[in-house]
């Protein structure tokens, strides 16, 4: 890798500068301190977390700084080794002992912004590039730019979704942990020699049914909650249901099915009304945990840990092979898996939105125009009899990437997956319900709440505050002229209301 700097000299006013490959210096050779007195001046308001381009002698962040000492700023140079370099200099030496300012690499970047850039808490974000750095490293700072963009549009996707459903969220959590605290305790077995099959509800599993019914025995099922019906439609009991959706249709995809000897795996933030008509006649439930931190804020008070599961980019078909992956199985097939439409239908005969859509049909509005209304809400690709989305196009993507980050070998043909793991070990979770102390988390969550003053307020560094992010999310955006501060107050008065 090349190192974009070159030396470090001393300017007229007796500050260390860099000097460029090209042997320009990136500061003014007179007075750095002085010509960075402006940089920075128009910034968008409400946005207080800043990316700076260019780190060089850091007389630009320091006055930026100095001007805005509560942004969150993240300077971006071109290597690890430049900023090595570049650590010589005291005035960078100063910054990289403050814990508001991060210094990082090109490499590094995208990582840092997603954990360290809270919308909720910053608001939005202002980027500035140090001109002669940009002049100096302009491919690159091109590349950068193009990145951040990226970077900027995932964390959004991210935020829209907690800003949508951070109330529902916190809401199931804290009903599902009421729940959790009575469950029995027991030890949940499933035969891990067996294929685990993963069952979506694609318009492929129409036809692919066929072939788990001819060999129900070779396979250990693990359903999706949209196709317990379809299954159950097929007298074809399933192992394991799996539910991750906060929302209440999910509870619809559950009623009717009273197998006691299914497992039903829950995702702690997954629609309460499922779990509490579940629990009504099983006690094999397994809680799993796949992001949402008021989870982490709530473990402790668990006999032991909640399983995390990866779910993609909020897919309940990666949730259930990577629950089934650290179950310990090593040979999976994928059914309905399709992201896409098919013969225009989005989903597989028989699931609660198949059955939704049929009943409200009449001669003038057939459910084919109801699933025409469906596909055509957004933007589309066709290929003959198959309709692509974006939406579908990032699940599918974000299966793949599964597959690849446990370096599994696949094969996709007639609609099926085929996943191999090759008996590669793998460490297995323990398979059993778990023992939550519900009293004593309410008594601590209630402590806590009191505790909090105004110096709390002003930071996200409280445990209970960072839990409470993605309900924090949906208030500001419901209420948009409501302070960091305020919305604090009131995520905490909707907490201790449903508790």
């Amino acid at each position: 890798m090349n190192n974009l700097y070159n030396e470090i000299i001393t300017a007229k006013s007796n500050e260390k500068i860099p000097l460029f490959n090209s042997g320009k210096s990136m500061h003014s050779k007179y007075s750095p301190v002085r010509e960075a007195e402006s940089f920075g001046s128009e910034i968008q308001p409400g946005a207080n977390y800043t990316i700076i381009l260019g780190l060089g002698g850091a007389y630009h962040v320091d006055s930026f700084y100095r001007h805005h000492p509560d942004h969150k700023i993240m300077v971006i140079e071109e290597s690890q080794n430049d900023i090595n370099l570049l650590s010589q200099i005291e005035c960078v030496k100063k910054l990289n002992e403050n814990s508001n300012i991060l210094i990082t690499s090109k490499e590094n970047f995208q990582q840092f912004l997603i954990d360290s850039y809270i919308p909720a808490f910053h608001g939005g974000i202002n980027i500035l590039c140090h001109r002669a750095w940009y002049d100096n490293n302009k491919n690159s700072a091109d590349e950068i730019l193009k990145k951040l963009d990226q970077t900027i549009k995932y964390i959004s996707k991210d935020f829209s979704v907690q800003s949508h459903f951070g109330f529902i969220w916190q809401k199931n959590i804290l009903s599902n942990l009421k729940i959790l605290g009575t469950n029995k305790i027991k030890t949940i077995k499933f035969d891990i020699n067996k294929t685990a099959a993963i069952i979506a509800a694609g318009p492929s599993l129409d036809f692919t049914v066929s072939n788990i019914l001819k060999e129900r025995n070779k396979y250990c099922i693990f359903a999706t909650d949209t196709s317990l019906n379809v299954l159950a439609s097929h007298n074809i009991k399933p192992d394991a249901v799996i539910s991750i959706d906060g929302q209440n249709i999910s509870y619809q995809h559950f009623i009717g099915y009273t197998n006691p000897d299914t497992t039903f795996i829950f995702d702690l933030q997954a629609n309460f009304n499922a779990v509490n008509y579940v629990s009504k006649y099983t006690s094999n439930i397994i809680f799993i945990k796949s992001g949402h931190p008021f989870c982490n804020y709530a473990e402790p008070f668990s006999d032991s840990e909640i399983t995390k599961i990866d779910c993609g980019a909020g897919t309940v078909t990666i949730a259930a092979i990577d629950f089934a992956k650290k179950a310990g199985f090593t040979d999976f097939e994928v059914f309905g898996a399709d992201f896409s439409y098919r013969n225009n239908k989005p989903y597989t005969k028989g699931t609660y939105l198949d059955t939704l859509y049929r009943l409200n049909e009449n001669k003038l509005l057939a459910s084919e125009n109801l699933y025409t209304n469906l596909l055509y809400r957004t933007e589309i690709t066709r290929n003959e009899n198959i309709i692509e989305t974006e939406i579908l196009n990032s699940y599918k993507k974000t299966f793949i990437e599964w597959i690849n980050s446990y370096n599994l070998k696949y094969t996709y043909e007639n609609s099926i997956y085929k996943i191999s793991a090759n008996n590669q070990k793998t460490n297995i979770i323990e398979l059993k319900t778990l023992r939550f102390d519900y009293e004593k988390f309410i008594k601590i969550l209630c402590a806590d709440a009191k505790k909090i003053n105004e110096s709390d307020l002003k930071t996200i560094d409280h445990p209970l505050i960072i839990s409470s992010l993605p309900l924090i999310s949906y208030l500001r955006t419901k209420t948009p002229n409501l302070t960091f501060s305020e919305a604090v107050k009131l995520a905490l008065s909707k907490i201790l209301e449903y508790t």
